[in-house]
């Protein structure tokens, strides 16, 4: 009883944010809905089954004391980078990417996880670091966020490694490091960034004729690359389905794009057209309301935290959602070159799906134990 107190302890079950969880679930079965009508009810039941693993982890992750993770921060840590690391050697390749290990029936993606734990590892070292007003203070936390980075991007995997940015940039920023110190790091990042771009073997090329193509410095005709054409062809065709749906839709499972197979990857990369093919603007609009719900539910729970490495983390999985969430749906509208990102909690996949939830419960975990008022918090910190 002891051990279970110290694990589990200062849960408040009255303080739970359970509009976290309906949310969640909601999402998950929407996108379970719309799986469905994209690619098979077969794959629809596999989401709803993530899901049935995916809410036990939720809870889990949020009646665990959160305090405890700064302590787990390194071996979690060391833990990723390990299956990171394993996974040119022992993964399974799909779609010339190695991202996943294969397990039973199902495939393990540990960069999903990974995203989070990074998070934590991130908040560990600025709550706990005695000084952050120097530049040479970043050099660990930029590390620590570096290392997994590089190594996702050589799965291939752009879009999953660009959410490390983000989660950076906020928690230092809400940890106190000055502005003018991470505007320095912003101008390391651009240099690093011109260095990958010229440097042989960084970047595929498929990925710099998409960045150029959406820029219009480069069109896509019979002489790009297979891979150049098929990004061009399913940006124009998400956009497509996107202004086919109208203010109603087309109906649920009778989206003419969708029908028709034009939409590549439609239940992971692309899902959010389809959704907004076959429910039309008003009710694409609601499920979009359903992530601002979810949003200002995290960040709440951050500014209501009753300790700084709290609302850190709670912040930092805000970050990570709120930024996956709005770049897909960039991507479908053309607003940003296409990376290959899922929505979260939507689209297809297992790792996604139970990573977002367990990302989504620890954030709770800092909620169920949040001060009853910010003047609370204040007198708590």
């Amino acid at each position: 009883m002891h051990f279970l107190r110290l694990v589990f302890g200062g849960f408040n079950p009255k303080r739970m944010p359970w509009a976290l969880l309906v949310a969640a679930v909601t999402l998950s079965l929407v996108g379970a809905l719309f799986i469905t009508s994209a690619e098979s009810s077969s794959y629809g039941w596999r989401h709803v089954r993530f899901l049935a693993v995916g809410v036990p982890v939720f809870l889990f992750a949020a009646a665990f004391d959160y305090r405890h993770l700064a302590s787990l921060s390194t071996v979690l840590y060391v833990a990723g980078m390990i299956l990171l690391g394993l996974l040119p050697f022992a993964g399974v390749a799909r779609h010339s990417a190695v991202r996943w290990f294969k397990m039973g029936p199902h495939q393990l993606q540990p960069s999903e996880a990974m995203k989070y734990v990074v998070v934590i590892a991130l908040a560990t070292y600025f709550c706990y670091r005695a000084r952050l007003d120097r530049l040479r203070d970043l050099a660990v936390p930029l590390a620590l966020v570096l290392a997994p980075m590089a190594l996702v991007m050589q799965q291939p995997d752009l879009g999953t490694s660009l959410l490390f940015l983000p989660a950076f940039f906020t928690i230092a920023f809400f940890a106190g490091v000055p502005l003018r110190n991470l505007l320095m790091v912003v101008a390391g990042a651009l240099v690093l960034a011109a260095i990958a771009w010229f440097t042989p073997g960084v970047m595929k090329d498929y990925q710099k004729e998409r960045v150029r193509a959406f820029l219009g410095l480069e069109t896509i005709s019979s002489e790009s690359s297979t891979a150049a054409r098929a990004a061009s062809y399913n940006a124009e065709q998400a956009t497509v389905a996107i202004s086919g749906g109208g203010l109603l839709g087309q109906g649920w499972g009778r989206g003419r794009s969708n029908l028709l197979r034009r939409v590549p990857e439609s239940h992971t990369d692309f899902i959010f057209p389809i959704i907004a093919e076959e429910w039309g603007l008003a009710r694409t609009g609601a499920l979009i309301a359903v992530y601002l719900l979810i949003a200002l539910v995290l960040g709440q729970i951050a500014w209501q935290a009753r300790d700084k490495f709290g609302a850190l983390v709670a912040g930092g999985v805000l970050t990570v959602f709120a930024f996956q969430s709005l770049l897909h749906i960039a991507i479908s509208l053309r607003l940003a070159p296409i990376t290959g990102l899922t929505l979260p909690l939507v689209s297809y996949g297992g790792s996604s799906l139970v990573s977002t939830l367990g990302g989504l419960g620890l954030a709770a975990s800092v909620g169920a134990r949040r001060p009853r008022s910010r003047a609370d918090a204040g007198e708590q910190g």
